[in-house]
């Protein structure tokens, strides 16, 4: 009996333990009779079967309790700990939705406003006006949520007050969109009100702490900052706190400015620092402000657009003359400067095709700029005017090529703000210094053209003819005459022989000057003797300028184009490269040589017009005088006699125009008139060198003969 009561007893103590559930990976697993629910159910009669993704519906899992390191198993049943949403139709209808926090280590609150939702469209509506074009804030949206700092309404809060203020109580929808305007502004008053009235306090006095920088400034503000020693204005995209390189806690300010590339004007950016300080500091001692607390702010702005527009005139290639400080990219990210007083040739097409390691690049204008949306974004967004969809910083242009040159003469006319965030840097060619380099726009000036070069010129008149005829020809229907090869003979190749100073450098000068061109003068120096490198310099040197129409003087050829021989394999590789790559110039070159002899045979074809330059003749020379006595501001008192008796003397132009100087800095000396006397004396000082010469060429003479 007793036994068979302990047996019982067991059975029920059995029964009662498999009904226990247990848990197993977060999962309740009930045993019914020693077997699990999922073994009941495959007990079950069996179900419709698919095919693996066939049966229509789907099935949740949820994720199971986490472990110490956050791991979970999936579950197929709703976890016990979930609640309720917060935010459902009950709160909907509320015109705000304050999210609040706790606030942990400040005695005077325990709770922090974490965000806003603004709910009432009658609000929303009011507020599309007062945050209008303020970037990243799009009022259309269903739910307009603010968090964080609450930058768009503390930087609107004197617009927000107004737009309140200015609220009627005429309609029904008038005293609801004030009633719940109020709502907002007490609710912000309250969290807000401290750092609110001491900004305000400060930018009334022209100060300001490193800990309200944020306040000062406004996304799509103009700013104002120095680069580069210049004045510059630039569009605020967004402020952050940071650190820099070196890890020094700073402001950064991301804005973007106007630049063009050679093609159109777009916009690029620019992030500018400002390092953490103590207590308060001048806003104008800032290193960028807002440009209205600038003394002379309308000055200010009226210089810009000034500027502005000049850049946009110098769009596109453009020979100016320059006097001022350019600057180019050094090593290390240094910028090695130069001082540059010359002429120059402003191309941003031709610094990215030969810099393309520093290559312009843009946005164009009629993007849209990446900016940080509040609450989602929407279609037809008017937040921001000039912007850009893509967010590419990776510093190269689109699709890795540049755009068509041609078709930079059809971008639109800036606005009046587009110019007055205009970059205030040029790329161009200086031709003195031989070098691409950063110009500013305010040292760019107009060439003061020597109108009377090619006149002064002393040469034959019909030779004078055929020289310009023939430039100005080439200049105009170079398109017209091709080789059997494209692109191959187009050039016009001028070969100017004679002795020296009898105008050879002068003519390839003044041609430039009177068809007002740039004059590329090309030496030995430019190219180097390296032949691997000399190759690739010339065919710059060729191209650049192809490009500007200019004229290219090769001042003493014979260098390069002295005839091969047999031994001097380098002297070889030269010489075949620029019978190889003049083939196919497609401008105007001058060479001058003074040894055609020692030219190669090859360049014979190469060359179209060969002129032969004498030595002066007595009426060259007498005009050779008469125009360096001419274009003098000091007086003379040579006759025509003693002009007569100079001519007569056999000299050439460089030596004329020599003396002359010499004689003119002797008469300054004793503040008297140039006169005869003073050109003799100069003679009988300084001739002894012209007359060893021209004993050497006599001696020379003998013993060839």
């Amino acid at each position: 009996m007793a036994r068979s009561a302990r047996s019982s007893s067991s059975s029920v103590t059995s029964s009662s333990e498999d009904e226990q559930p247990k848990v197993i990976n977060g999962t309740k697993h009930v045993l019914v009779n020693g077997v699990s629910k999922d073994e009941a159910d495959e007990n079950k009669e069996p179900e419709e079967k698919f095919e693996p993704g066939m049966k229509s519906g789907m099935k949740n899992l949820y994720s199971g309790k986490e472990d110490k390191k956050g791991r979970y198993q999936w579950q197929d049943e709703i976890p016990e700990d979930v609640g309720n949403p917060a935010e459902n139709a009950e709160t909907a209808k509320w015109a705000l939705l304050v999210r609040n926090v706790k606030v942990y280590n400040d005695p005077r609150r325990v709770l922090a406003i974490h965000s806003i939702v603004v709910q009432s469209p009658l609000l929303k509506k009011l507020l599309g006006g007062v945050l209008k074009n303020y970037p990243g804030i799009t009022v259309g949206l269903n739910r307009l949520e603010f968090s964080g700092r609450f930058e768009p309404l503390i930087h609107r809060w004197a617009e927000l007050q107004k737009a309140i203020d200015a609220l009627g109580d005429e309609t029904e929808d008038d005293r609801t969109t004030k009633e719940h305007a109020n709502l907002l502004l007490d609710v912000l008053t309250k969290e807000f009100a401290t750092l609110i009235e001491t900004s305000q306090d400060m930018i009334s006095k022209q100060v300001m702490t490193y800990e309200h920088l944020w306040t000062l400034f406004q996304p799509g503000a103009t700013v104002f900052s120095r680069q580069d020693g210049q004045e510059t204005a630039m569009s605020l995209q967004e402020t952050r706190y940071g650190q820099d390189a070196k890890g020094v806690p700073c402001f950064w300010l991301t804005c973007k400015y106007l630049d063009w590339d050679g093609t159109k004007f777009g916009s690029n950016k620019l992030n500018l620092s400002i390092p953490a300080y103590g207590g308060t500091r001048k806003i104008i001692q800032l290193r960028a402000f807002p440009i209205e607390y600038h003394h002379e702010a309308e000055a200010l702005r009226t210089r810009l657009i000034e500027r502005g527009a000049k850049a946009e005139a110098l769009a596109g290639p453009n020979y100016k003359a320059y006097h001022g400080i350019a600057w180019r990219h050094g090593a290390f990210g240094s910028k090695d400067k130069y001082n540059v007083k010359g002429r120059i040739v402003i191309d941003t097409y031709g610094w990215n095709r030969f810099n393309p390691s520093y290559a312009i690049f843009v946005t164009p204008l009629t993007q849209k700029d990446p900016v940080q949306r509040l609450g989602g974004s929407e279609e037809g967004d008017e937040s921001d005017g000039e912007s850009y969809d893509g967010g590419d910083d990776s510093g190269m242009p689109i699709d890795g090529h540049f755009a068509d040159e041609d078709d930079a003469a059809k971008h639109a006319p800036l606005t009046t703000e587009q110019k007055l965030i205009c970059t205030p840097l040029l790329r161009g060619y200086s031709l003195k210094n031989k070098q691409w380099l950063n110009f500013f726009v305010n040292c760019v000036k107009e060439i003061e053209w020597q109108t009377d070069a090619f006149d002064r010129l002393v040469l034959p008149k019909n030779q004078k003819e055929l020289i310009l005829g023939f430039t100005e020809s080439q200049r105009k229907y170079k398109e017209t005459f091709d080789d059997v090869i494209e692109g191959k003979g187009r050039g016009m190749i001028l070969l100017l022989c004679g002795p020296p100073g009898v105008g050879k450098t002068l003519t390839a000068e003044s041609v430039a000057e009177e068809m007002k061109v740039p004059l590329y003068m090309m030496s030995a120096g430019d190219l180097g003797l390296d032949p691997r490198r000399v190759e690739t310099k010339l065919q710059d040197i060729l191209e650049m300028c192809t490009r500007w129409n200019s004229v290219l003087l090769l001042d003493e050829a014979d260098v390069f184009l002295e005839q091969r021989s047999l031994h001097e394999l380098e002297r070889n590789k030269l010489v075949s490269i620029f019978l190889r790559v003049l083939e196919y110039y497609e401008g105007t070159m001058f060479l001058t040589t003074n040894r055609v002899q020692t030219f190669d045979p090859a360049f014979q074809s190469r060359i179209h017009i060969s002129l032969d330059y004498q030595e002066l003749s007595i009426d060259s020379r007498r005009m050779v005088w008469k125009n360096f006595l001419d274009s003098s501001q000091q007086e003379h008192t040579i006759s025509k006699r003693q002009l007569e008796e100079l001519a007569r003397m056999n000299m050439n132009g460089r030596q004329i125009k020599n003396i002359l100087k010499i004689a003119r800095l002797l008469a300054t000396r004793k503040e008297a008139k140039l006169s005869h006397d003073h050109i003799i004396t100069t003679l009988e000082v300084t001739q002894h060198l012209h007359n060893e010469s021209q004993f050497t060429e006599r001696a020379r003479g003998t013993i060839y003969t």
